[in-house]
């Protein structure tokens, strides 16, 4: 019981934190939006589209006020995984920082300064691509280097060598832009669904946490388990109603937290099956706009255009946002049996030497 008590506790703080810094947070944000300061979060908040965009700053900020003080303070000598260090825990949280910091400073340029093009997008991707490689060669240094992956299927593994770096970071920026189109496309957050990427988010963490504790990867889930903590408690405030909307930042956040989970689970494949919420969401716009540029010209053919996203055609059906995050919850249960069907097979190959 106690060793329960002592898991849980981390995630049960983080929740709590991200409550108490939203109560803090959104009177101060909405002052910057409106002009006026009302300490009082009411309903009112909800419809009025007066609602703060930088959920991001109390996602982060809930994160890594209880993950950085838990990560050194456990224990990871006890860990079947042989690719667990302490020091990649801390640059994993110094990455998910770097990518927050960069969405929150398009989200004020954007939703408080009035500037639509807000960062540029070129030093947007180059600097998660940067990051996310830099991740990988810092996480090579300090635990047991390697450089296969993981297949289903009894494949065994498959070797990259020195590709592994630069391909596993290239997939790291794909995977923080998936998680920000699964929110809104660029700064039209009238299509974004409260909460979704909170809900995906942390069902997909969660997913990442149990197949690590499989695998016996304590890194991979204490990481898993604040991240997962910190999205549940960014939901107690952009739940619908919503009081505070998750923007760019928050997005970037939970892209950046499932990527660095991932890959300190050694389960790379894993993402293709955590992420499938996310990942339907993101193939279906990109079928839908590879229709639309392939019927460009043909006149009264639209087949393209005006659904972009899997929630954006759900909500034109009429799907409510409770509705929606339903059909997104049902496709990340179905990921995360999947996914711990990958990570049982993969029981075998660990440890890692």
């Amino acid at each position: 019981m106690a060793d329960i008590i002592k898991a849980f506790l981390p995630m049960l703080m983080t929740v709590v934190t991200a409550f108490l810094l939203g109560l803090i947070a959104i009177p101060l944000l909405r002052a910057k939006k409106t002009g006026r300061f009302e300490p009082r979060i009411g309903s009112r908040f909800a419809s009025d589209g007066s609602e703060p965009v930088m959920g991001g700053a109390v996602l982060a900020a809930a994160f890594s006020v209880w993950y950085f003080p838990t990560l050194l303070s456990t224990d990871l000598t006890n860990s079947t995984n042989k690719q667990d260090s302490r020091e990649g825990l801390i640059f994993a949280g110094i990455y998910v920082i770097i990518i927050v910091c960069a969405g929150i400073a398009d989200d004020r340029l954007k939703h408080f300064l009035a500037r639509p093009a807000g960062v540029s997008p070129v030093f947007m991707q180059a600097l998660i691509y940067v990051s996310s490689l830099s991740l990988t060669l810092a996480l090579a240094v300090y635990r047991t280097p390697s450089t296969e992956v993981i297949l289903p299927f009894n494949l065994g593994f498959i070797e990259f060598g020195a590709l592994y770096y630069p391909l596993t970071a290239l997939v790291m920026t794909l995977a923080v832009d998936g998680i920000k189109l699964h929110f809104c496309f660029g700064s039209d957050i009238s299509s974004s669904v409260g909460g979704l990427t909170e809900v995906t988010g942390a069902l997909s963490l969660l997913t990442v946490s149990l197949s690590c504790k499989l695998t016996g990867c304590s890194a991979g889930a204490l990481f898993s388990d604040i991240a997962a903590a910190a999205c549940i408690g960014l939901l107690l405030w952009t739940f619908p109603p919503s009081k505070l909307v998750s923007g760019g930042s928050g997005s970037a956040c939970i892209g950046a937290m499932l990527a660095c989970a991932v890959l300190l689970s050694k389960l790379e494949l894993l993402f293709l099956l955590a992420a499938l919420p996310q990942l339907t969401d993101v193939l279906f716009a990109l079928v839908r706009y590879l229709r639309f540029r392939l019927s460009k010209g043909r006149p009264g053919d639209k087949r393209g255009s005006p659904r972009r996203s899997f929630h954006m055609l759900l909500r034109q059906r009429g799907f409510d946002d409770i509705r929606i995050i339903t059909v997104f919850s049902l496709a990340g249960l179905a990921g995360g049996a999947l996914s711990l069907a990958f990570a049982h097979y993969a029981q075998g190959f660990f440890p890692i030497v």
